[in-house]
């Protein structure tokens, strides 16, 4: 359910770069429009399946909440092999593109003529040495230094792949951290209920980016979050007792939801710290070495919750595998289809399908689980919307204003070296 993403992170699946993926022309822009409704499409699709199909195996015949994350993650390495396909990609093209060129330009070509029987002629094209895929790949690891044209401070960008390495040890642990604690809540209350419980990361988010980020109070910020945190008290006063039984532990369900929200929202903030504003390659990476650090300690982890039976481990038949197989896919397909979207579209209309999440899994819950939805819980639920809608008009204007001032900045620079 949880996503390897940065909200603040300009890492774009089309672009290794980082340039805005809206293309020039109309004929563009409206493709990329459609485009990004069908990913923003998906993306609901895939997290309320994602949510509902979490609960259904972990509530059922597999009741392993750490073994399923454990797989859940391992998928994510499929990110690396698909960055490697992407470079070779890019280097084909290069090279396509640099024959193209030398063919183009040539105006004469030396031969020699061999005498010998067969009178053979050869001649030979002078190319440009391009890099090896390994070289690509270790080329998009640098650390850059530029000056602040404003205030004169210099600015640090970019990661080595060694500082990545070591950062991904401690980030995988949280990461797979508060995922089982989410496995573990989703089982304990309503799908619909949780979903909405867990947007209040972004309240977490809000005062953990002041405190590590450094970033200003805002009026705009701090109005959503009051808002957000009247919606999550307001849901959570007016479920209490609704589930009849089916959902005993719903209060600890709700409880363990925040503490996963919490942890998530700390996550975000030390990722946005550590690769924001990072290339492609470098977001591939992240989620590539998550997968293997969790895979090398994954394993005594299940060892240890087997030994205290604490969390038994038993091989999944292969209907149950087929689950934990399809609800790993569509974890991965989440990730990337968010990254992909940020590509395509703005990150205000990417976290809409993040929203309409909460409204798809409570009409799921209501229609096909035939959950009792209490009336009072309607305030609460439209707080959440109203704080969610506001939190991400908020962080789309300060995009913008962070890209207009970067474009100022760049011809500021451009103008002082043409003079």
């Amino acid at each position: 359910m949880t996503i390897i993403n940065n909200d603040n992170s300009t890492a774009k699946i089309g672009n290794n770069e980082g340039e805005e993926g809206g293309g020039g022309g109309g004929k563009e822009k409206k493709k990329n429009k459609f485009l990004g409704i069908i990913i923003v499409f998906l993306i609901t699709l895939f997290m309320s399946t994602s949510a509902e199909l979490s609960q259904y195996i972990v509530s059922g015949d597999y009741k392993a909440p750490f073994t399923i994350i454990w797989f859940s993650t391992i998928i994510l390495s499929f990110s690396m092999v698909i960055e490697f396909i992407l470079l070779k990609i890019e280097l084909i093209k290069e090279r396509k593109d640099s024959l193209k060129i030398s063919f183009n330009n040539v105006k004469h070509i030396d031969y020699n003529i061999n005498s010998s029987i067969s009178g053979s002629c050869n001649y030979e094209l002078n190319e440009t040495k391009q890099d090896t895929l390994l070289e690509r790949f270790q080329s998009k690891f640098k650390v850059e230094t530029k000056i602040n044209p404003e205030n004169g401070e210099i600015i640090t960008t970019g990661i080595t792949l060694k500082k990545l390495i070591i950062i991904s040890i401690p980030m995988s642990i949280l990461f797979v951290g508060l995922n089982w604690i989410w496995m573990i809540a989703i089982s304990l209350t309503e799908v619909s209920i949780s979903t909405a419980l867990y947007q209040s990361a972004s309240v977490f988010c809000f005062f953990l980016s002041i405190i590590i980020l450094k970033e200003k109070v805002k009026i705009l910020k701090t109005i959503s979050v009051i808002i957000f945190m009247s919606g999550i008290v307001g849901i959570a006063v007016t479920t209490v007792g609704t589930s009849k039984g089916e959902y005993p532990d719903a209060i600890k369900g709700d409880i363990l939801m925040i503490i996963s929200a919490a942890l998530w929202g700390l996550y975000e903030v030390l990722t946005s710290k550590f690769i924001g504003d990072s290339n492609r390659t470098i977001v591939h990476t992240y989620m590539g070495l998550i997968a293997f650090v969790n895979l090398i300690l994954g394993i005594p982890v299940i060892a240890i919750l087997n030994f205290t039976r604490f969390e038994p481990f038993s091989v999944p038949s292969p209907s149950v595998f087929g689950m934990l197989l399809l609800n790993a896919v569509v974890n991965f397909s989440v990730n990337y289809l968010i990254n992909w979207g940020l590509s395509v579209t703005s990150p205000l209309f990417v976290r809409s399908g993040e929203l309409m999440v909460i409204v798809a899994t409570l009409i799921f819950d209501i229609i096909i689980k035939h959950m009792d939805f209490p009336l009072l819980a309607i305030p609460g639920y439209s707080l959440i919307v109203v704080g969610f809608i506001l939190s991400v008009y908020i962080e789309s204007k300060n995009i913008k204003q962070q890209q207009k001032k970067e474009i100022e900045n760049e011809n500021e620079t451009k103008s002082l070296l043409n003079n």
